[in-house]
């Protein structure tokens, strides 16, 4: 461990040095999206590392010591190096005594050199048992974006437990394959494993892909909420108005209530009108409720035609706390309409 310390340590000065000269050029890509996570986790924080260890925290999310700082800062500086200089000392840290924290820093290292074995060895990695590092070697994976090994990764998604497909997944959603995540959806063996697909495509923006899901009938839970996550509106009104299961229309036209624009306000409007389904209304007020849509409530109060549907409303206004809400109960209680 020592030796491998001393040679981090050695090309970290090397890289500084190198670097008050003229800024080295780098094969690397996505230094950026990691560099606010390597600083927060560079600081030397020994006590609270000790701390983390006494409570048995998990590796990954301790604080480093002075030590371990030192060689996240080196692994950083190997970032800048050519890949036959940095790959052996990558090699040697993965195989060595580090701890999990480092060798998930090695693994991120790896993701950023443009090179066969560098692949390899995050492939190698993803397949083993030990769970953080084949986590962050399945995750760097994504960042690296390589096709080859992103392809690779569907191999590992079919031998894979409920943890490692869900961390497919999520490198999927980096790299942005919203193919390999749509046929999952597609594929799936159960509604679980679609529906994780599925909101994945949702997180994506894959409104295409989830289109063509939501072709099949019987929409479930999980299209709902990607199409409400994705901003579907068009989709989400295509559950509402089809002949699926009433408790997943009712929840398609809460969703709607989730897409923050006008149009999905009038639409909420026109299904609580356009409806004569109890559920449904009641529903269309949930939305209109979590979209704050004082006035569109207020117009539908006044258009109320019997007793009851003005108590619903009014209740429901009176949840909004703001001003419409006050004008219609300064109404009511003045016996005004």
């Amino acid at each position: 461990m020592e030796s491998v310390n001393t040679i981090l340590m050695a090309l970290l000065l090397i890289n500084n040095a190198a670097s008050a000269e003229a800024p080295a050029e780098s094969s690397m890509r996505g230094v950026e999206r990691e560099q606010h996570v390597f600083l927060a986790q560079a600081q030397p924080q020994a006590e609270q590392a000790r701390t983390a260890r006494d409570n048995n925290e998990d590796e990954s999310q301790r604080a480093p010591t002075d030590e371990e700082a030192l060689a996240l800062a080196a692994l950083e500086g190997l970032m800048s190096q050519p890949p036959e200089r940095a790959l052996p000392i990558i090699k040697k840290v993965l195989a060595g005594s580090q701890t999990t924290l480092i060798k998930r820093r090695a693994l991120f290292v790896l993701s950023q050199i443009d090179a066969p074995e560098a692949q390899e060895i995050l492939l190698q990695t993803s397949r083993s048992a030990e769970g953080a590092l084949r986590q962050e070697a399945i995750r760097s994976i994504g960042i690296s974006g390589n096709p080859k090994s992103l392809a690779a990764l569907q191999e590992i998604y079919k031998s894979g437990n409920e943890a490692v497909k869900r961390q497919v997944l999520q490198a999927w959603m980096i790299a942005e394959r919203k193919e390999d995540v749509y046929q999952v959806a597609l594929n799936a063996k159960s509604d679980t494993e679609a529906n994780e697909a599925i909101r994945m495509l949702g997180a994506m923006g894959a409104v295409d892909e989830l289109r063509k899901l939501g072709d099949r009938p019987n929409a479930g839970r999980g299209l709902v909420d990607a199409y409400a996550i994705s901003g579907d509106l068009a989709s989400l009104r295509k559950i509402v108005e089809g002949s699926g299961e009433i408790s997943v229309r009712s929840e398609a036209v809460r969703k709607i209530g989730m897409i923050d624009n006008d149009a999905a306000r009038t639409a909420l409007r026109e299904i609580y009108t356009g409806s004569r389904d109890a559920e449904i209304k009641d529903a269309a007020l949930q939305g209109m409720l979590i979209s704050d849509d004082e006035e569109g409530v207020l117009t539908l109060y006044r258009a109320a035609k019997t007793a009851d549907e003005k108590r619903t409303l009014l209740r429901t206004l009176s949840m909004m706390d703001g001003d419409a809400a006050l004008q219609a109960i300064d109404a009511a209680l003045e016996g005004k309409k």
